[in-house]
């Protein structure tokens, strides 16, 4: 029973001067209380900042029961107080009230107060009206609350009724306090302490130092380092972040501690259907029992009894042949209910009653670590993973609603992710995230808190950490998508690139805790020393684990992913790429954010960098778009990059090479080139190294959403709204995808990846047209594909012979434009699972070669679902200039006013997109137009693109839609039918 939602209380949030309220200088930065001090009742004024509370004489005056707090902070404060919420920040808390005027407060001086955090005490304070319990039966939680905070940062106290009842040195781990309450009204305050009243020990000094980090003395220190790494649209975490709750002590006298599944079977699973191998499931949970008890266990159609005595217990069920949980690109994300229900005796209580209940999920997951390599096998199935780092929905609060975690998590699926990564450099989530996860069929890769820093090995510290790890561990193990523990986020590779030695450098923590802790509380995960890790050093991207930015950061040419050797890359990709022109206007001003000095300095300041570096990840982002519009350019300068040419004189009309042409664009064509060649580049780089003979076995992007508005990192915007390197994610990464790839003399290839275990079955068409946008050969060819399975097909053998499309031989002038590939699947539904890739709703484009499938000899004109690839060929013989011109001259057409908003049902038919709130239709392409890339669908700030930055063969035309930001995405019925319970046989 639940009685109080934290969120719900009204909270009031005071800063006051550190340890002027209340402190009684009795903790230690590793958890312990300072013996000697009084701490039953502290004073409601301390002794002097930095001098001891007074311990002795008759001792500190004690405070009164309720009241007494929120008036002497009040009295101290050094600002009226402001409204709060916890979960939540103390940064977030003030940028609301700034946003609200609900404080005067100008610019420069909210800034000056968020960056000095960490100079003041904050105070939560909240009133909790108890009358409910005059009527609630002791047994039912009656005469106590059990106030749980998962993270609090960092040093932290809890007051009730004016008496300190809790308090944490750690910002990670749970803070828990049973409060006695009575039918009235009592006083709940949480204080963050500047963490300077707990100094940390100054040896001994860090072996490195961090190049993320610039305060060594955090590695002491148990926090959230977002924030702390001064990354636009972050602020150091202070406050209750973690999710929160107060509810009645239960006293039903059982305590689930921890659960988790495990499966075996015969032989290896050839199917997402159940039953096909020997599968044996096993649900483990384990409890305490505070009096004689018989717990029943419950699950996937099983279940077993047992009669216990006070302790703690082990318990094991039995399952057979129980339907399997799979990454959704594979197949059915399958969850079982988990019930365990109590009866006590000796209360003379005979029938049971719930005391736990969960969703779970049966798999099998190992590492496959031959030759070097590092794959994920789920259910003896190989997976290429791919995905993003995860950025939470709110970068200030870190907490945020339930509903916007699960459309982040669904935003990423719908890209074709089946992993996201939890990074070391963030902070531990919400079980509204795992579940997401689970129920959508998303891998989690899942770091320990650590990031750069070197951790340190006194015992104190260590014993921090492995209590945090000891509350998470096992939390973590009760999610079927839960499926690495690494170690951290570079740290390792941290101490190779400041020239250490790692055999010179022992890790305890990551070397031998974290490794035992696993194998005890999660072992049907993957533990990794660290992300990177493998190679020697761990910096080699052709061994282990990489951060390979080989393509992004440092600037190589795209064809690095087949120099590199990638075998696994946990973060990869980074480009600084602009979101649509209608949301930079709605930040910024104007669509280029460059119409004043204030606009600049404030998209200057939002561009995603990282700490001390002279360039931003824009400039990345532009190299790449230079070297697209002028291949004869540099490619590789390495990170830092190299002055944008000046060169030349204005681009002339003719040629396929113009030097210098970048510094002769408007800001809008710039801007528009980057979507372009940060997309192109990203759909390049995953459909290359997903190829089987790439030797790669996963790409995690970084990252999936922007921190705040400008040109950051994520794969969506601020808002949530896709940007150009989300569609190319999708078009690349889909559970079904049909790729055109360049293997230079050899030719082009057309690679169909098909993940989801069962066959895929259709007709492939393949078009070609000349420079002069005549159609050219075509051919098709029947495709047959088993379940998780890639197969190849070289063009011009479809086509009838050696046609040198992409001009790779270079024998004359070039004389092929573009060459487009269309599968169209045998069902009618597609037999595609979700999400399709550059999949279309269009007019049928193979009318001529089904003609006669009606029966009267008549082209099928109908609609059809498809997936296609279109690349204009050429490579650096193209004037990729026109190309851009073209696409943005197709993108300005596209809304000569306001389109009509339409109703879901009138999109029936049309291309099966559904919105609540109505959905835009806008036919894209304009007749008798030649080749283009980068054609944009912007649509307005709020409105999501079906698709965006296409490429379009000569006289091409999409019909899209564009829903509400606020209905997108939408979790489709068919998604919740099949993942419960036994899969469907549909």
């Amino acid at each position: 029973m639940g009685l109080f939602m934290m969120e719900t209380l009204q909270w009031r949030l005071s800063r006051t001067p550190p340890g002027q309220v209340a402190w009684a200088n009795d903790l230690v930065w590793d958890g312990t209380v300072a013996q000697g001090v009084q701490t039953d009742h502290l004073s409601a004024v301390a002794a002097p900042h930095g001098q001891p509370g007074t311990t002795g004489g008759p001792g500190p005056v004690p405070l009164p029961r309720w009241g007494a707090l929120v008036d002497v902070v009040q009295d101290a404060a050094v600002s009226p107080s402001i409204p709060a919420q916890v979960p939540g920040t103390a940064a977030g808390a003030v940028l609301a009230a700034v946003e609200d005027s609900a404080v005067p407060q100008d610019a420069e001086s909210t800034g000056e107060l968020l960056r000095h955090l960490d100079d003041f005490d904050w105070w939560w304070i909240t009133t909790v009206d108890c009358a409910e319990f005059a009527g609630v039966a002791e047994d039912d939680g009656g005469r106590q609350l059990r106030l749980r905070l998962r993270g609090i940062a960092t040093v932290s106290e809890v007051f009730w009724d004016g008496q300190r009842v809790g308090h944490s040195v750690s910002g990670l781990d749970d803070v828990v306090v049973d409060l006695p309450v009575t039918a009235t009204t009592h006083e709940l305050a949480l204080v963050c302490r500047a963490p300077g009243l707990v100094p940390v020990p100054k040896k001994p000094r860090p072996r490195w130092r961090s190049t993320l980090v610039g305060d060594s003395s955090l590695r002491w220190r148990r926090t959230p380092l977002i924030g702390r790494i001064p990354w636009a649209g972050t602020y150091p975490v202070v406050g209750p972040w973690g999710e929160a709750a107060l509810e009645p002590v239960p006293k039903h006298g059982l305590e689930v501690v921890r659960t988790h599944t495990a499966v075996e079977w015969g032989h290896r699973q050839t199917s997402a259907h159940p039953g096909d191998g020997d599968v044996h499931g096993t649900v483990h949970v384990w409890v305490r029992a505070q009096e004689p008890v018989t717990v029943r266990l419950n699950c996937a159609d099983a279940a077993v009894q047992h009669s216990l005595m006070p302790g703690d217990h082990h318990l094991v069920l039995e399952v057979s042949q129980p339907a399997l949980w799979w990454p959704a690109t594979h197949g059915d994300p399958v969850l079982h209910t988990l019930t365990v229900s109590a009866a006590f005796p000796a209360a003379g209580a005979a029938a049971f009653r719930t005391v736990y209940q969960a969703e779970v999920g049966f798999r099998h997951l190992r590492a496959d670590t031959a030759d070097g390599g590092f794959a994920l096998v789920v259910n003896g199935c190989r997976i290429f993973a791919r995905g993003a780092v995860w950025t939470p929905p709110d970068s200030v609060n870190l907490w945020t609603e339930a509903e916007r975690v699960e459309r982040g998590v669904l935003a990423m699926r719908m890209a074709g992710a089946n992993v996201l990564r939890i990074s070391g450099t963030h902070a531990w989530e919400t079980d509204a995230f795992y579940q997401a996860c689970d129920r959508y069929g998303v891998l989690v890769w899942q770091d320990a808190m650590l990031a750069t820093l070197d951790p340190p090995s006194e015992d104190g510290w260590v014993e921090l950490i492995t209590r945090e790890l000891k509350t998470w561990l096992p939390r973590l193990g009760a999610h079927p998508s839960v499926a690495v523990i690494s170690g951290g986020n570079e740290v390792l590779q941290q101490p190779v690139l400041y020239g250490r030695n790692l055999s010179d450098a022992p890790i305890p923590v990551i070397e031998k805790v974290l490794p035992e802790l696993c194998d005890e509380l999660i072992p049907h995960c993957v533990h990794v020393a660290s992300s990177p890790s493998g190679g020697n050093p761990p910096t080699r991207p052709d061994t282990g684990i990489s951060h390979w930015f080989g393509v992004g950061a440092y600037r190589r040419p795209l064809t690095d992913t087949r120099v590199s050797g990638v075998r696994f890359a946990a973060e990869a990709l980074a480009f600084g790429v602009p979101p649509a022109p209608s949301e930079i206007t709605a930040a910024f001003g104007s669509p280029t954010a460059d119409h004043n000095d204030d606009a600049r300095a404030a998209w200057s300041g939002s561009t995603a960098r990282d700490p001390g570096a002279t360039w931003d990840f824009e400039q990345t982002t532009a190299h790449y778009a230079r070297r697209w519009l002028e291949p004869g350019c540099e490619a590789d300068t390495g990170a830092a990059g190299a002055e944008a040419a000046t060169h030349g004189g204005p681009a002339s009309s003719g040629g396929d090479f113009r030097p210098g042409v970048w510094a002769h664009l408007s800001r809008s064509e710039q801007l528009a080139a980057e979507r372009t060649a940060a997309g192109h580049a990203v759909e390049h780089t995953m459909t290359d190294l997903r190829r089987g003979a790439s030797g790669c076995d996963g790409v995690v992007v970084l990252a999936s959403r922007d921190f705040c508005a400008g040109a950051g990192w994520g794969l969506l915007d601020h808002t949530g709204r896709p940007k150009a390197t989300w569609y190319a994610m999708r078009r690349a990464c889909a559970d079904t995808a049909v790729r055109l790839v360049d293997e230079g003399l050899s030719g082009l290839h057309i690679h169909v990846f098909h993940d989801p275990l069962w066959p895929l079955t259709g007709m492939m068409y393949v078009k070609t047209f000349t420079r002069h946008n005549a159609a050219g050969p075509s051919g098709q060819v029947r495709v047959e594909v088993d379940g998780g399975a890639e197969a190849v097909w070289n063009v011009e053998q479809i086509l009838g012979g050696f046609l040198d499309l992409d001009h790779a031989w270079g024998f004359g002038q070039r004389q092929w434009e573009a060459v487009s590939v269309e599968l169209v699947p045998d069902e009618p539904s597609g037999g595609l699972a979700e999400p399709l890739g550059d999949a279309v709703e269009a007019l049928d484009g193979v009318a001529e070669s089904l003609r006669g499938s009606t029966g009267d000899g008549q082209a099928a004109q109908r609609w059809v679902r498809s997936l296609r690839d279109v690349k204009l060929l050429g490579g650096g013989h193209r004037d990729a200039l026109v190309d851009l011109e073209w696409g943005m001259r197709i993108s300005g057409a596209l809304v000569p006013g306001v389109p009509e908003a339409v109703s879901a049902g009138e999109l029936d038919g049309v291309c099966g997109t559904e919105a609540a709130g109505g959905a835009r239709v806008h036919t894209v392409g304009l007749p008798g137009t030649p080749a283009a890339r980068g054609v944009s669908v912007d649509v307005g700030a709020g409105w999501v693109p079906q698709d965006d930055v296409m490429t379009f063969c000569p006289g091409d035309q999409r019909i899209l839609t564009a829903v509400p930001i606020s209905d997108w995405p939408q979790c489709s019925e068919s998604t919740h039918g099949r993942n419960r319970g036994e899969r469907s046989n549909d």
